[in-house]
């Protein structure tokens, strides 16, 4: 088993996440590269998509030196569930108003509720890890908290 773990000290977040590797093994390589390298990102509350954290990647924003692999589509929803973490992944030019590049986004759904409609459709995403049962409700109070202060930045470590 495989753990990461997402940070943000305005909030207190620190959120012990399980990696789906039977179910999404592209999804969770991507992530735990991301998490051996401490890797941090600007963060927010969704507008669209209910009660998520998201952690949006565009491929300029990556640490230095890694892959950016296209994702396939694998236990890949537009109706994640609490505690869920999704991967969605945008190739370059395939969706007007991104950077260049490809991009990337992380979701962390902390309630019920949660569906991938954007302003230019319905999406999916791939659910590659879940909040540890034990860290879920205090990740969810503290996602509420980071709802209430507005954009944050949010580290992905290992467990």
């Amino acid at each position: 088993m495989r753990i990461i773990r997402f940070t943000e000290p305005g909030s207190g977040l620190d959120a012990r996440c399980e990696l789906l590797d039977a179910a999404a093994p592209a999804s969770c390589n991507f992530l735990w590269s991301l998490a051996e390298r401490n890797a941090r990102f600007d963060a927010m509350h969704a507008i669209w998509t209910g009660p998520e954290i998201s952690v949006p990647m565009p491929s300029a924003a990556l640490p230095e030196g890694m892959d950016q692999p296209a994702i396939p589509a694998e236990n890949a929803t537009s109706y994640p569930d609490t505690g869920d973490i999704v991967l969605a992944y945008l190739a370059a030019g395939s969706t007007r108003g991104l950077p260049p590049g490809n991009f990337y986004d992380i979701g962390v759904f902390y309630g019920p509720g949660g569906r991938l409609l954007m302003p230019f459709g319905w999406i999916q995403a791939n659910v590659c890890a879940r909040i540890l049962p034990e860290d879920l409700a205090k990740a969810q109070a503290d996602c509420r908290t980071i709802r209430r202060n507005g954009a944050c930045t949010f580290s992905i470590e290992l467990g």
